[in-house]
Order: structure tokens, then sequence, then C-alpha cells
């Protein structure tokens, strides 16, 4: 049985890491320009839409809800990247 829920959180801290880590202070070399925020967001919705799979197959325990919770974050950050950058 495939595991979505831990795949999902997984995915979804990996996407806002790699979303936020342009902003950051750790100036990792990899990730500095705008297309780290383009991955971390694809990676992002991949685990978002794990995370509904894993509620639609209706697996065990808690973890699948919390990268559902962490939608309120992903919000946060596009509302305060749009200050950021102003309109385009």
């Amino acid at each position: 049985m495939k595991n979505y829920g831990l795949w999902s959180i997984i995915l979804v801290v990996v996407g806002l890491f790699l979303s936020i880590e342009p902003f950051s202070p750790l100036n990792l070399p990899i990730i500095t320009n705008w297309y780290g925020v383009l991955i971390g967001a694809i990676i992002y919705i991949i685990g978002f839409v794990l995370s509904i799979a894993a509620i639609v197959k209706k697996e065990k325990g808690v973890i699948k809800y919390i990268s559902l919770v962490s939608f309120v974050l992903a919000i946060y950050f596009i509302v305060t990247l749009f200050n950021f950058i102003g309109t385009v």
C-alpha cells in the first residue's frame, strides 16, 4: 500500500523550503533565483495533491491533514510574495 500521507508531508516541507529559501540568509548556491520559488511551488502542489489522494483513499493517521493545514502558510507566502514584488 502506498503511503500518500507521508509523501505528501515530505513534499510539502521540501516545497515550502525551496520556495522560501531565496529570501532567507542561508544563500545556498543552487537555489538563489526565482527558479527555486517556481520549483518549490510545483513540489508543494504535488504534495498537496498527494494529501488529497490520501484522504480519498482513507489512509490511517492524521499526517495527511498536516499538509492540508499548511495550505494557510502557502496563501500567506503568496500574499507576502506579491507585497515584495508588487504588481507585474
